[in-house]
């Protein structure tokens, strides 16, 4: 069984359902899996984290089928009593060639796992609508197997079941303070920055002084990027100490990039400091990582913004991420740098509207440095910009979309807000 550890701020470190599962699941021991658990060891690198999600129980499993087997095409269902939704855990994935592993919920909403998806990390799936999922494989090759060990379930239906995230950038300024207490009163799952989380330099002290004070309660919870101010000191030395310190993700210090998952929402921290370049180690890792999730939905956050009207401008150097963001379905990007807040329209790397396609955008550099008065001209379709408030974005994320509201700190009435739903991704191997 799980022992917790220490609370040492409001928010526990949420749990992360990772590669230790065997000592929270052990004789088919369910373990709730609500936001604000003790926290839990960081995950490696052979796990893609799936958050804990409000309402949620952690339960047992037992399924596993190779090529080798006389009957490689069995199969087995997966249950939980009373459960309206359910999401698997794969512990091992093997697939070659066109070998695959159809899963399908109660209702009849399916997914097949394929080679893609087959990356050597152990990870949970999309939901599955109902108390059941059908796991059927295809497995011709003696080297193909899979092994499911548990699931996440919850009694709400899949349609009603959401989770809350928090996102800003260019936080800790001379109003380091002010925009903290909305994070608390949202009591979010995750917050995630989009860098310049520290200023003036990113260093250790600046980190451990005004950032710990007034956003270090939130360490539990944070996902960050870095800034260009973090790089103002060698290697964002300060950032990857202190974050690391307290036990928060940051990918390798070389890199600065990662991913997580959070309800049905596919997570990805992305580093502008570093080469952003078509057939970088970042874009191609990008790439990789778009393809082998099997999320309905997908946020990428990174500091210079693509698109910006504001004093910046947009950042043409991150395009080639906006490219791989695109062409694989993902759905909204969040960015900092300039210090305003604009939303924009769907839209392609090029800036192109386009709706049924397109990225939704944020540039959230609100968190706390002083606002720029300074506008430009971008090549996005720009809806709604604002450089006098302070505030933070508060998404709702669902297994079909998004609802987002910006969040103005006190003394301040311009907010603004928005919904969007999530493109169709891939769902059977011939798809796209």
């Amino acid at each position: 069984m799980h022992e917790p550890g220490p609370k040492q701020h409001h928010y526990g470190r949420n749990l992360l359902i990772a590669t230790s599962l065997a000592a929270l699941i052990g004789g088919g021991f369910m373990y709730s899996a609500s936001a604000g658990q003790p926290p839990a060891d960081q995950a490696d690198e052979s796990t893609v984290t799936q958050l804990a999600q409000p309402g949620a129980t952690l339960g047992t499993a037992k399924v596993s089928g190779d090529g080798a087997r006389a009957t490689p095409a069995a199969e087995r269902r997966v249950c939980a009593d009373g459960a309206g939704r359910m999401r698997l855990r794969f512990a091992a994935l093997t697939l070659r060639g066109g070998d695959t592993v159809t899963l399908t919920g109660s209702t009849g909403d399916s997914y097949t796992l394929t080679s893609e998806n087959a990356t050597g990390k152990d990870f949970f799936t999309r939901a599955f609508s109902g108390g059941c999922v059908t796991v059927k494989p295809q497995l011709t090759q003696a080297d193909s197997a899979y092994s499911i060990d548990a699931y996440q379930s919850g009694r709400g239906s899949l349609a009603a079941a959401s989770v809350k995230v928090a996102a800003v950038g260019d936080i800790c300024g001379s109003a380091c303070n002010q925009a903290a207490p909305l994070v608390s009163a949202m009591a979010p799952a995750a917050v995630i920055t989009a860098g310049d989380n520290a200023y003036e330099s990113g260093k250790l002290s600046e980190y451990k002084g005004a950032y710990d004070k007034n956003w270090g309660r939130f360490n539990s919870i944070v996902h960050p990027s870095p800034g260009n101010h973090e790089y103002k000191t060698s290697g964002a030395k300060g950032y990857f100490d202190y974050y690391q310190g307290k036990g928060v993700t940051t990918g390798d210090r070389d890199k600065g990039y990662y991913s997580f998952d959070v309800g049905d929402w596919h997570m990805v921290s992305l580093n502008s400091n570093i080469s952003t370049k078509a057939g970088s180690a970042q874009e191609k890792w990008l790439r990789a990582d778009l393809a082998a999730s099997t999320k309905p939905c997908t946020i990428a956050y990174w500091h210079h913004a693509r698109f910006s009207s504001g004093d910046h401008g947009d950042s043409g150097g991150t395009a080639p991420l906006m490219k791989a963001l695109t062409d694989y379905k993902a759905d909204v990007a969040v960015w900092g740098h300039d210090h305003h807040y604009e939303r924009f329209a769907p839209a392609m790397s090029d800036g192109t509207k386009d709706t049924a396609n397109g990225i939704r955008s944020f540039v959230l550099g609100t968190g706390g440095r002083t606002l720029y008065s300074k506008r430009s001209t971008s090549a996005g379709p720009s809806e709604v910009f604002n450089n006098n408030t302070y505030g933070v974005g508060q998404f709702d994320l669902s297994a079909t979309g998004y609802a987002f509201t910006f969040k103005q700190v006190s003394g301040r009435t311009f907010t603004d807000s928005v919904s969007g739903t999530c493109h169709a991704k891939r769902t059977k191997a011939t798809g796209s």
